[in-house]
């Protein structure tokens, strides 16, 4: 590594001078390897990936995504197959699910210390189409993607400011959702790993690609990871008000085997349609629109800093 760039949302979070320290120690701690070093503020919403393309141009390598699971979203939609640029990861967020993967410190020093001696890793994507007011579009996505409850919170939350929430009553009113609201039926057809269709009436669906969402949600899907070539598909089938809090349950007491209504696959890719009205899209953590909606996954898409032995 010889020249680097650290991108960050200056708005994001809360504390926005202690993070800007938090930043300088992690670009010392490139400093101090000789890797020049660029720290990079977003100009506002949604720049983040076209600033990391732009620092890709001017030679960057690595760049370092510097906050939540949000500012990596924003940062891989402009380096997303781009042949040499490789992305790192400053943990800063909330949920921070796929530093916590790859086994960063939470703290950002440690972490681009750690990152020094990782390598860089040929990744698939997930990639979700949706709907929005101006027709389709579509997203690549690092963490998970869903539709039903987990969009519906975002898009809620989101709306107060999750930076202003803060972590434990993000927690909180995401319980809250889940366990009290009732959430529309859609339609999931999709094929599986094995090519066998899929066809469901469900409320829930999330395609998740670490091995643990952490917090509140740590227990409710474990086992992926970003290097696999399948999705790991949660649905949950109706009536919301026993499915979810039923999820939750035997997901923390872990005796899954007593919930009839929650089912983990493996998929190569899936739709979900026919909610009247539509229901809210996410994609890690980041609303992004309405159903309908189609999620696949894309191979040889991001390169990624991860330990050697993953």
């Amino acid at each position: 590594m010889r020249r680097a760039a650290l991108i960050f949302n200056p708005n994001a979070g809360r504390g926005g001078r202690s993070r800007l320290i938090a930043l300088e120690r992690g670009a010392n701690v490139l400093l101090r390897h000789g890797v020049e070093v660029e720290i990079v503020a977003t100009c506002g919403p949604g720049t983040a990936g076209d600033q990391a393309a732009e620092a890709a141009k001017k030679g960057a390598d690595p760049i370092f995504a510097c906050g939540g699971d949000g500012t990596l979203h924003e940062v891989i939609q402009g380096l997303a197959h781009h042949p040499t640029a490789t992305v790192g990861i400053v943990p800063l967020g909330s949920a921070n699910a796929l530093a916590r993967h790859l086994g960063l410190s939470l703290n950002p020093s440690e972490a681009v210390r750690q990152q020094l001696s990782f390598t860089a890793h040929l990744i698939p994507l997930g990639r979700v189409t949706c709907e929005i007011p101006g027709g389709p579009h579509s997203r690549y996505f690092a963490v998970m993607a869903g539709a039903g409850p987990d969009g519906m919170l975002v898009y809620r939350v989101l709306a107060d400011g999750k930076q202003r929430l803060g972590r434990s009553i993000y927690f909180l009113r995401a319980a809250q959702l889940f366990l009290s609201s009732r959430f529309s039926t859609f339609r999931v057809c999709g094929t599986r790993d094995n090519r066998s269709p899929l066809d469901r009436d469900v409320v829930s669906a999330m395609a998740i690609r670490v091995g643990d969402l952490g917090g509140l949600f740590s227990p409710l899907a474990r086992g992926a990871s970003p290097t696999d070539d399948t999705l790991q598909l949660t649905l949950t089938t109706p009536p919301s008000h026993l499915a979810l809090p039923a999820w939750f349950a035997t997901s923390w007491t872990r005796t899954p085997r007593w919930n009839p209504y929650t089912e983990h696959l493996r998929v190569v890719d899936f739709r979900c349609s026919g909610a009247k009205p539509r229901v809210h899209v996410q994609a890690d953590g980041e609303w992004i629109g309405t159903t309908p909606m189609h999620v696949e996954l894309i191979p040889n898409a991001l390169r990624l800093l991860m330990p050697a032995a993953r």
